[in-house]
C-alpha cells in the first residue's frame, strides 16, 4: 500500500499521526447535538473538499487558503506552529486531493464572516460530510479553521478531530458539525475583531480510514441553517402533498 507521508510537528514520527488520541483540549469540536440535514452539493456550496482518487491511497489530505489580495489558494497549507493548541498534523501541500474544478465556486470557498453574518465565535460551525459505502467509518485526524485579513495575512488559526465511528446518512442527508470549543471562543473573537467584517475562513484537512468520498466542509453560521438541497424541498412537498390528500380522504370517508 503507497503511504503518502504527513509532516508532525518536530520530534515526532510521521505515521503516529493516524494514532493522535482524541483531545478534550481541542479547539474545533464536534457537537453532536447539532442536525444540519440535506447538505450535498446543491444549493449549499462546500468551502473545502477531498477526494483521493489513487485506490492504494491511505489519506486525503488538502488545503484551501487566502493569497495576497485576498484571493483563493489551492494546495498551500499553512505550517502546524502558528494553529493555537495545535494537534501536530500538518497537512499536505499539492493538489492530489482536491477534485476539479480548482476555482471559488461549489466545492471551494473563503468566505467573509460579514457574508455569513457571523460577529461571535460561538456563531461559527464547520459542517462535515463524508460520503462512504454503507455509512462506514471515517477519521477525520486533522480539520484546520483559518483566518486572514481581507488581504490575505493570516490572522490564526484553530484545529480538531474526531473519529466518527459511522458516517451514516453521509453526504446530502445530513451532515457532522464542529464548533468552536468554549475556552477558545476568547482567542477566535480577537482574530474576528482584528479582521473584522472581511475576515475570510478558509480550511484545510486530513482524514483517514475512508473508502469512498468525496468528503467536504462548509462553514456556517450556527443561527443560519444552510439552505436544503432542490431534492430535498421536493421531497417536503411530497410529504405535504400526502398529509393533505390523506386529510381529504378522512374529511370525505
Amino acid at each position: 500500500m503507497k503511504l503518502r507521508a504527513i509532516s508532525i510537528a518536530a520530534g515526532a514520527v510521521a505515521s503516529i499521526a493516524f494514532a493522535i488520541p482524541q483531545s478534550a483540549s481541542a479547539s474545533l469540536v464536534f457537537d453532536a447535538g447539532i442536525q444540519a440535514p440535506a447538505q450535498g452539493f446543491g444549493n449549499a456550496p462546500r468551502d473545502l473538499t477531498l477526494q483521493a482518487t489513487g485506490q492504494a491511497d491511505s489519506f486525503e489530505s488538502g488545503a484551501v487558503g487566502v493569497g495576497s489580495g485576498g484571493g483563493i489558494t489551492f494546495g498551500e497549507p499553512i505550517a502546524d506552529a502558528p494553529v493555537h493548541d495545535a494537534n501536530g498534523v500538518q497537512t499536505q501541500s499539492g493538489v492530489d486531493d482536491l477534485p476539479n474544478p480548482l476555482a471559488d465556486d461549489q466545492k471551494y470557498g473563503i468566505p467573509t464572516i460579514g457574508s455569513l453574518g457571523i460577529t461571535d465565535a460561538s456563531q461559527i460551525g464547520v459542517l462535515f460530510n463524508a460520503t462512504e459505502p454503507g455509512g462506514d467509518s471515517v477519521n477525520v485526524i486533522d480539520v484546520t479553521l483559518k483566518f486572514y485579513s481581507s488581504a490575505g495575512t493570516l490572522l490564526g488559526a484553530i484545529d480538531g478531530s474526531q473519529n466518527f465511528l459511522n458516517s451514516n446518512p453521509g453526504n446530502g442527508v445530513a451532515g457532522f458539525t464542529f464548533v468552536v470549543s468554549t475556552d477558545e471562543r476568547a482567542y477566535v473573537n480577537g482574530l474576528l475583531s482584528s479582521g473584522g467584517s472581511g475576515t475570510r475562513l478558509a480550511l484545510e484537512s486530513t482524514i483517514t480510514d475512508f473508502s469512498g468520498g468525496p468528503e467536504s466542509y462548509l462553514i456556517y453560521n450556527l443561527g443560519v441553517a444552510p439552505i436544503p438541497e432542490p431534492e430535498t424541498y421536493a421531497l417536503m412537498l411530497a410529504g405535504l402533498g400526502a398529509v393533505g390528500f390523506m386529510a381529504k380522504r378522512r374529511r370525505k370517508s
